[in-house]
């Protein structure tokens, strides 16, 4: 059914729990597994991006590891987020996009803004994962 799925994580826990489910959906249906990370551009010095950035690697390494995410499948950016997973899901051919919602009140937080840009522009099925 899906020969590509994207899995848009954040490092921690929460990217985990995604991580399992996506994990599980990819062996179930026999596909290829893409994890993607996406340090949000900010107006911050450079240095600190850079230091952000290094910081990051390892634990997203790690984390993308625990579930024999290829190394090819993996994909660390800085930049917008809904435009960095969209833009992978259109040069990868993906069928799916998997991202983590948080459960919080508020019209806006139903979803998540990042979540909402993803399910708008995306070339492919997006499926909200609710992380508690």
């Amino acid at each position: 059914m899906y020969k590509t799925i994207i899995c848009a994580v954040e490092i921690g826990d929460e990217g985990r729990t995604l991580l399992a489910k996506a994990s599980a959906l990819a062996d179930k249906f026999a596909s290829r597994l893409i994890v993607v990370n996406v340090l949000p551009y900010s107006f911050l010095p450079k240095d600190y991006q850079k230091e952000l950035t290094e910081k990051a690697i390892p634990e997203f390494e790690k984390m993308a590891a625990e579930f024999n995410v290829a190394k090819k499948n993996r994909v660390l950016k800085v930049g917008k987020p809904h435009e960095i997973i969209c833009k992978l899901a259109k040069s990868k051919k993906a069928d799916l996009i998997l991202l983590g919602t948080h459960s919080k009140k508020g019209l806006q937080s139903l979803i998540g803004s990042t979540a909402t840009a993803v399910s708008n522009n995306a070339p492919c099925d997006v499926t909200l994962v609710r992380i508690k």
